[in-house]
């Protein structure tokens, strides 16, 4: 047995012997102190107890404690937080859905400069019951027990930031508005419509943005706009394009029969010419609103009418003029012409362009001769520049009438800088109104009666006034025979020029720069013709010469020509035979030391056989 045992034991022998009173008051003491050690325990327990919460309280949110509806009652701050941004998980990942016209942009909170103050409402619920006195503390745990606690979630709004991420949504979805517009390419109108234009409404949608958030669930908000209406409307451009449209709907005709054109002539100005007058140009109205304005330019169409002017314009006559010593004198005026009347002509034109009659009858106004006795002294004619003499001595009555009929029509003639000179156009009619009668002519290798007989003599001669007048030569015709007039002052074989209107002509060039006068002179005492062409001094010098190429004896077999109109029984010799010869004859043209010329003129004269006549007529 062991001591404790050994003392217990002594102790109940010992209370055995006591008195009955002092055992019965012995149990009630120790009663009590059973109690009281009991209570002790108790109360050391339950005060452990109390410290052990309070140490795991101290940890953790009060029970029956809520954050915006999320209860976080019992749980860790950390524990708390998760619960919270679990609750409003879509939110913080995305606070509104922002949409317009088929788009959606999803802004993060940071995007919208929101921020949820989930730290500030955790600390405000971790302080419940733990910010004043035990008593009060416990009090209001208590309280929160019973009643529950929810405490607000506040929300904080960056409207700078948002501002400044609406900025760039706006960037994506503006649009200026487009005025309509109106131009020509070429004759192409373009027509540009009205675009209304967007502004997005910053201001209106953040407070839209603002007012959702306060929900915290994510919101569909529609992006605030306006339409921006255009300064220029269809409806002002329309009447602008009809004007247009008219304009180059159809080409305008113009029609005319003088001049180059007095068989008649069409021109017409088309669509495309027409746009290139047109100018569309934008303005500013007088109400300041912009407006479109076509103009027509004038210039363009006068330059459309200028080569159809130069075609139509009938030129007046040269006035004939004698030389006179050197003092000019008009001894026949010139006819007035015809010209565009060129003003008329813009107007109808512009007049056409803007009505439904685009047929005009171009119209003309009298013009007068070039050449009047206020410019004659302006022509420069100052002096001789080349003279042909020819001559047609034993000419038969009929050749001198021809010779001096021909004269006439080859005096006083003006030929202007440039042009070319045509001795069958000058000559004109060979008929008897004209002067001339019929007369002895080579006409089918035989000599026989012609209109003009003897007409070479003035070519000829007109010929050899060019020829020393170092003038270019266009076109000359030798004679089909070799004929003694040509030669008789002298003059080389080949001098000659033959004509036969209106087949081969005497043409030659004006190049002096200046205006030249031919005039004729027929000498009838002497037999002779002179022609001499007056104008500005050249300086111009001709030296000449010629080489024989060849000659041809004449034929000794006659030819027999039977004539109708003669009787049975007429024979007459007609020509008489000579021999044929080819020639070339040369010019040298110089002016201050200086070779501006050298031509050579090749002559080939047949030989010519005797002819005879026979009459076979009745």
């Amino acid at each position: 047995m062991s001591t404790s045992t050994h003392e217990r034991a002594l102790e109940e022998a010992l209370a055995d012997l006591q008195p009955p009173r002092r055992r019965l008051l012995g149990g009630l003491f120790e009663w009590a102190v059973v109690i009281l050690v009991t209570v002790a325990v108790v109360a050391v327990v339950a005060t452990v107890a109390i410290l052990i919460a309070e140490r795991e309280l101290g940890r953790r949110i009060y029970p029956n404690i809520s954050v915006r509806g999320v209860p976080i009652g019992g749980l860790t701050p950390d524990e708390a937080r998760l619960a919270i941004e679990r609750a409003y998980g879509q939110f913080l990942y995305s606070p509104v859905e922002l949409q317009y016209g088929g788009q959606t942009w999803r802004p993060t909170p940071d995007d919208l400069g929101v921020r949820l103050m989930i730290d500030e409402a955790l600390a405000q619920a971790f302080a419940l019951g733990r910010s004043d006195t035990r008593v009060a503390n416990i009090r209001r745990a208590a309280a929160v027990w019973q009643q529950g606690y929810d405490l607000p979630l506040r929300l904080e709004v960056d409207q700078v930031a948002m501002q400044h991420y609406l900025l760039g949504v706006a960037a994506q979805v503006e649009a200026p508005p487009r005025d309509a517009g109106l131009g020509l390419v070429g004759p192409d109108i373009v027509v540009g419509p009205e675009v209304w234009g967007t502004q997005a409404l910053i201001d209106e949608t953040i407070a839209d943005i603002t007012a959702a958030l306060q929900r915290l669930e994510r919101q569909p908000i529609a992006l605030r706009t306006r339409s921006l209406e255009p300064r220029l409307r269809d409806a002002a451009v329309a009447p602008v394009a009809d004007e247009l449209r008219h304009l180059l709907g159809a080409p305008v005709t113009l029609t005319a029969n003088t001049g180059a054109c007095a068989r008649g002539c069409q021109w017409e100005l088309t669509p495309a010419q027409i746009a290139a007058w047109l100018t569309v140009r934008r303005v500013t109205a007088a109400d300041g609103m912009p407006a479109y304005i076509v103009s027509l330019d004038p210039a363009g169409i006068r330059g459309a009418l200028l080569p159809i002017a130069a075609a139509v314009r009938e030129e007046g006559t040269l006035p004939q003029v004698a030389w006179n010593g050197g003092d000019l004198r008009i001894t026949e005026p010139g006819e007035p012409g015809r010209g565009l009347d060129a003003e008329q002509a813009l107007a109808e034109v512009s007049a056409a362009l803007y009505s439904d009659r685009r047929a005009i009858s171009l119209p003309m106004t009298p013009i007068p001769p070039p050449v009047t006795a206020s410019n004659l002294a302006a022509l420069g004619i100052s002096e001789q520049v080349g003279l042909g003499v020819s001559s047609f001595a034993r000419s038969e009555q009929y050749r001198i009438t021809n010779i001096r009929a021909g004269a006439r029509r080859m005096s006083g003639v003006l030929i202007p800088p440039g042009a070319s000179f045509s001795f069958n156009t000058q000559l004109g009619a060979v008929n008897a109104a004209n002067g001339f009668v019929e007369g002895l002519a080579i006409i089918d290798n035989r000599t026989q009666k012609e209109w003009g007989g003897g007409l070479c003599q003035v070519s000829t001669t007109v010929f050899r006034s060019a020829f020393f007048a170092g003038l270019p030569i266009d076109e000359r015709h030798e004679h089909a025979f070799r004929i003694g007039w040509y030669e008789e002052l002298g003059e080389p074989p080949g001098l000659d020029a033959a004509i036969f209107t209106p087949y081969n002509d005497m043409r030659f060039t004006n190049d002096t720069g200046s205006w030249l006068l031919m005039e004729s002179y027929v000498d009838l005492e002497r037999q002779r013709l002179s022609v001499a062409l007056y104008g500005a001094p050249t300086g111009r010098q001709v030296a000449y010469d010629h080489r024989v190429i060849e000659r041809t004896p004449a034929p000794t077999r006659p030819i027999y020509v039977n004539d109708p109109a003669k009787p049975s029984g007429y024979f007459k010799k007609s020509d008489t035979a000579r021999g044929g010869i080819k020639v070339e004859l040369y010019r040298t043209v110089t002016a201050a030391g200086r070779t501006i010329a050298r031509d050579t003129f090749p002559t080939e004269f047949r030989p010519w056989p005797n002819i005879y006549v026979r009459g076979t007529g009745r």
